[in-house]
């Protein structure tokens, strides 16, 4: 009841907001067989009647909310271009069931309230089938409740731990969850002899809860936290924060923030004297990684995908051939893993119909949960046990960045570079 009634008030807030002239959203959708250039929509004016959209069963929809302004923006931007390429070529191949697929893109402008406003509109307005995204966790924290009300099959592509943790039936992930590296993650820490870390840490929902995972990893393998400073997001000076950081005399920093922050915190972190490991919540993007230079050795962490300079750089077949595909389509390789996500969320959303053999919420629902072993960017898929997550802490691998690069954790810790740094982390 309380649900019903939460998406009757969205609804109505909606409908207010195109009233009086509501915020502009850009929606991008995808014709059967061709792309379309982002078509810039906004709210109707009052007394204006909206243009009726295709009958169902015309199109399969798939709505993609993604922020596509503000701090995420080029992340998005990659985000929804997967998503894309992954329609196009479906389309290519027949579509689904027979039928052409269409994405219905929103600019959720990372923000909660947006994503309410957006999927009250996917479910009223547009009658999407189902739902890819969106990559910012609060968001899908905010939105799910609704899309789980209607019935309608959602795939989200953020990392926190929390919006999987609602006990939703229909809200699902085939990316990354990133609370699962943490007890990996503070496992080499302590393997490693550090035994206190400092944390630096945004304050959205992927971020804090990517934090607090490591405070319980943490506390599980006997690491003192020493502190934890935040930011908020817009922040470009850390000053403050590193030095009470530094204040601190912690033997490692373990870092949780949006992507946008990682290469301008690891270069004033380098500067204020830092030399040590600095353990991340998710993969160091190549972009970064070219932004932060020499600041960027020594980044750690527990992923399940890096992303490449290059196509020839990738040895794993699938991985290749989708970077291939991509780079032909876009002229530019992934800007982010954010990328790998929306295209094995897509795939599975297609594996799901195809399985169910109609585009049914409920038998969807059904279908994603049989599915295994099914190969992805990310590895093999197993939605079989009950969580709703498709990737588990096997399909896990330690990864650390140097010199430019993105390499087995392992390995390095062999080499004559983690030996010279012990010493500057007092080890």
């Amino acid at each position: 009841m309380k649900k019903r009634l939460a998406l009757v008030l969205a609804s109505a807030m909606f409908l207010l907001s195109a009233c009086g002239g509501g915020s502009t959203s850009t929606a991008t959708t995808e014709a059967p067989g061709k792309s379309q250039a982002p078509q810039e929509t906004t709210a109707p004016a009052a007394g204006t009647k909206e243009t009726a959209a295709p009958a169902a069963g015309e199109v399969i929809r798939i709505g993609c909310p993604q922020p596509l302004t503000g701090t995420n923006a080029l992340v998005g931007d990659t985000t929804v271009k997967a998503a894309q390429l992954a329609v196009k070529q479906i389309n290519a191949s027949g579509g689904l069931l027979g039928r052409q697929v269409e994405l219905v893109v929103y600019d959720d402008q990372a923000s909660p309230e947006e994503a309410v406003k957006i999927a009250t509109k996917l479910i009223e307005v547009d009658k999407v089938d189902m739902v890819c995204g969106s990559l910012i966790s609060s968001c899908v924290l905010a939105s799910g409740q609704f899309f789980e009300e209607a019935k309608i099959p959602c795939i989200g592509t953020g990392l926190s731990s929390t919006w999987m943790q609602q006990g939703w039936d229909y809200v699902f992930r085939a990316c990354p969850n990133a609370g699962m590296g943490m007890p990996a993650l503070a496992g080499y820490m302590k393997n490693l002899g550090i035994t206190k870390i400092a944390i630096f840490q945004g304050q959205d929902d992927s971020s804090a809860s990517g934090a607090e995972d490591m405070r319980n990893a943490c506390r599980e393998a006997g690491i003192e936290v020493l502190t934890s400073e935040t930011y908020v997001e817009g922040d470009t000076d850390y000053s403050g924060q590193i030095a009470k950081i530094l204040n601190a005399k912690p033997q490692a920093v373990f870092t949780s923030t949006f992507s946008p922050t990682q290469a301008p915190f690891a270069k004033q972190l380098r500067q204020f004297g830092y030399e040590g490991l600095v353990f991340n919540k998710e993969t160091l993007s190549m972009d970064n990684i070219k932004v932060a230079g020499e600041a960027g050795n020594g980044y750690c962490f527990m992923f399940p995908y890096v992303t490449y300079a290059s196509v020839d750089q990738i040895q794993d077949p699938a991985m290749k051939e989708f970077s291939q595909a991509y780079f032909d389509e876009f002229n530019e390789m992934p800007y982010h893993d954010c990328a790998y996500r929306a295209y094995d969320s897509m795939m599975i959303l297609k594996e799901a119909v195809e399985k169910a053999g109609t585009t049914d919420g409920e038998a969807v629902r059904e279908a994603i949960l049989t599915i295994k072993d099914f190969d992805t960017l990310g590895g093999k898929q197993d939605f079989t046990r009950g969580d709703g997550e498709g990737l588990h802490l096997e399909n896990f691998k330690p990864w650390i960045v140097w010199d430019g690069l993105q390499i087995d954790l392992d390995g390095w810790l062999e080499t004559d570079d983690w030996a010279a740094m012990k010493e500057s982390m007092g080890l």
